[in-house]
């Protein structure tokens, strides 16, 4: 039997102290620890540009759906046969079943996301009543109480991915494997 530990020149490898599992729950605690702290990005005020921007985009994405709906209406009131559904759309519009008036709404709605003097005009009063919006939620509509949620979360779960990455990285350098 060949002793390893008294070959000359030659020192023992020493055992860790550490053992992998340990380490391994270390690493997942700090990222988790790290993304629990990064959640609290979502308390940070919101900026007038990032709400005026997301406003912007959810009145378009709102505008894209209520055009693709009344196209579909307007080929059913081609063909005679309206359902209960597009009826209702159409009085909850304010539109008669007629193609020309559904064609005629489809315009003004998409001009209304796609002219730039509109555009401006849209976004100076998101611009306008950005303040009061924030000091006081009843006086938002759909849109905008959309706009804040949207970027709200967005900012919620960018601080948990880059409170998970420090974590994850602290985690890494106090580990020992």
């Amino acid at each position: 039997m060949v002793n390893y530990d008294a070959q000359v020149g030659q020192m023992p490898v020493p055992y860790s102290t550490i053992s992998p599992s340990g380490s391994r729950k270390q690493k997942i605690g700090m990222t988790l620890a790290g993304a629990m702290i990064g959640m609290n990005a979502y308390y940070l005020p919101v900026k007038k540009d990032s709400f005026i921007n997301r406003a912007f985009d959810v009145t378009k994405r709102e505008a894209d759906e209520q055009i693709a709906a009344l196209k579909g209406i307007a080929e059913e009131v081609a063909n005679n046969k309206v359902s209960t559904e597009s009826k209702m759309i159409l009085q909850d519009m304010g539109l008669p079943e007629d193609v020309v008036s559904i064609t005629n709404k489809c315009t003004s709605l998409d001009r209304r996301v796609s002219d730039p003097a509109s555009v401006k005009a849209l976004k100076a009063d998101f611009s306008k009543n950005f303040d009061s919006y924030k000091k006081n939620v009843a006086l938002m509509d759909n849109n905008c109480a959309k706009a804040f949620k949207g970027v709200k979360q967005n900012k919620f779960k960018w601080g948990a991915g880059i409170g998970a990455g420090i974590g994850l990285a602290l985690g890494l350098m106090t580990s020992r494997d």
